[in-house]
């Protein structure tokens, strides 16, 4: 289906709004770079995790990415960026988010990959393995590897994890995902969300110290990136701790939002295209830039120093709107080095402990009979996850 091939006519109009985005949909989750992504592309799982110390009590987020680029380019060991070489690797990354976190990251020649989905495997490399119902794993960098290349060992560390994952609550996307959009490859890249709610149960252990994480409290989100470039900015906030005004602490609510794509086709010409949705404990309000019948009409603004990081989404269609604003403490952040599928380098934010506030409207009919917005809710969100890195590239 081509990405003009829209319904003449709804059957229900509140269907440009209320449509269930939450089905799953594996297919959406599993390896993708084949084809014309095997030569050009990058294909990345990430999981957003907090887990409870077992010593002091202190809570701690992890963010764990299992991601690979340019296979079709590869070589007996890693092959880094570096003076225009196309970089080609799978690597697993943990992030240890933050006062006094760390990156670790560990490294694979695609020869030691496997993507065996007969299994029920996403992917495997040594003995660290991902599925939609399971991860574990483990990454050590030693001193020796940082005197060796600091470039992509900046720090020694060690972490192991062994975690069961249950995704509840989906964020589909729909026509910007389906498989014959993908195979047209008119976007940069592409975002599914499987978990937009998902519940980890297991250990997490870094340098030693053990950390447990709970499903009630480990407050995830697991989702998937892929495609060609990452597009001119890439920013994606998602949340599952959310505290209603009018009804208190929700158990089964979530939102979240990404821009990570370019493109320009038929009537869509947009540098930065934006997607996304609420699941307000069953009820779904979606704003979603390839659903062109929705009328979606999207404002956003960061601002950054050198203590807070400060995000703004607003969302409209002709029945809802949204405004969120999300703030997050520089020093809970880590940054991170990406290598772009051509071989530049840009640095990324990424976080799991940001702060939200989002209100959500829509239109209703008053009694002069007349449209007027009506607050639906008002709520602050706890540990949101965001990843951010704009257009900047730069030179070692």
């Amino acid at each position: 289906m081509a990405i003009t091939d829209l319904p003449k006519k709804l059957a229900n109009p509140l269907d440009a709004v209320g449509i269930n985005f939450n089905k799953h949909d594996t297919d959406r989750d599993s390896f993708m770079l084949r084809g014309a992504l095997a030569k050009q592309g990058f294909d990345v799982w990430r999981h957003c995790i907090h887990g409870v110390s077992e010593t002091t009590g202190k809570e701690r987020t992890f963010i764990l990415d299992f991601g690979g680029i340019n296979p079709q380019l590869r070589e007996e060991e890693p092959v880094f960026a570096k003076d225009g070489t196309r970089p080609s690797y799978f690597a697993v990354m943990a992030c240890i988010c933050g006062e006094e976190g760390s990156v670790l990251t560990r490294y694979f020649p695609w020869d030691r990959v496997s993507t065996d989905t007969a299994l029920d495997v996403l992917v495997s490399a040594s003995d660290c393995f991902l599925s939609e119902t399971r991860t574990m794993g483990r990454i050590e960098v030693s001193a020796e590897d940082v005197e060796k290349n600091p470039t992509v060992h900046p720090e020694a560390g060690k972490l192991i994890w062994d975690l069961k994952i249950k995704k509840p609550i989906a964020l589909n996307l729909g026509y910007s995902t389906s498989g014959p959009l993908r195979d047209t490859e008119i976007m940069d890249a592409y975002w599914h969300t499987e978990g937009l709610i998902s519940e980890y149960d297991g250990v997490i252990e870094w340098n030693g110290e053990k950390y447990l994480v709970k499903p009630e409290t480990s407050y995830g989100y697991a989702d998937k990136v892929w495609g060609k470039n990452a597009g001119p900015r890439w920013e994606y906030i998602s949340c599952c701790d959310l505290t209603s005004k009018k009804n208190g602490k929700l158990k089964n609510s979530a939102f979240s939002f990404g821009i990570g794509t370019q493109i320009n086709v038929g009537p869509i010409n947009t540098k930065e295209a934006l997607a996304g949705g609420i699941y307000l404990d069953g009820e779904t309000y979606e704003y979603n830039f390839s659903k062109m019948w929705m009328l979606t009409r999207s404002r956003t603004a960061e601002k950054r120093n050198g203590k807070k990081c400060v995000f703004a989404i607003a969302e409209e269609t002709p029945l809802s709107r949204m405004k969120l604003k999300v703030t997050c403490d520089r020093n809970q952040m880590r940054e991170l080095r990406m290598e772009t599928t051509a071989g530049d380098l840009r640095r990324m934010l990424v976080g799991g402990d940001g702060q939200a506030e989002l209100i959500i409207e829509r239109k209703k009919v008053s009694l002069k009979n007349k449209w007027e917005w009506e607050t639906i809710d008002v709520l602050k969100g706890g540990h949101v996850f965001v990843s951010f890195m704009d257009n900047k590239s730069y030179k070692e």
